[in-house]
């Protein structure tokens, strides 16, 4: 196989991945007082729906990719993350995801006002039950929980 043919497969195989994972709406959650983070861009794999404004509909028993670009206004050396189905009452927490994002997710240390991404695998377990669902995702420094980043989008689980 030719230099050639390895490049254009290759680049098939990127934009393939980039097209796959959709930029998805979100909203500031409710809680969220001061302005600790700046959400950039929020991207679901698998969301085809994000074209039409809709929930991203998951399937149960597969993982979904989550991945966010954002702009901490804060300095941390040990961050947390976690994924939260959010209702009015109480925010239940997604099991099965890595809650130590300097091992799974992001670099660390962070730095103030520069950029980053994080990025993780959001295991959807069977026994969710199968319904739309108001998810929070929050990163936050352990050392001081004020410091976070928090966010929210609509999903859709199926069977």
């Amino acid at each position: 196989m030719t230099s050639s043919w390895i490049g254009l497969l290759i680049l098939a195989a990127c934009l393939d991945l980039a097209v796959h994972a959709e930029v998805v709406p979100f909203k500031a959650c409710p809680e969220t007082k001061t302005n600790f983070c700046t959400i950039n861009e929020i991207r679901v794999d698998p969301c085809k729906e994000a074209a039409q404004g809709k929930a991203c509909v998951l399937k149960k028993g597969e993982d979904a990719t989550i991945s966010y670009d954002f702009t901490p206004k804060f300095e941390s050396k040990n961050l947390e993350s976690r994924a939260f189905w959010s209702n009015q009452l109480i925010d239940l927490p997604f099991m099965g995801m890595e809650t130590n994002a300097c091992k799974e997710g992001t670099t660390c240390p962070l730095k103030k006002d520069a950029q980053n991404t994080y990025k993780i695998k959001l295991p959807i377990l069977k026994e969710y039950p199968a319904r739309p669902f108001d998810v929070k995702f929050k990163l936050w420094n352990t050392d001081k929980d004020e410091e976070n980043c928090c966010f929210m989008i609509q999903v859709k689980l199926v069977k």
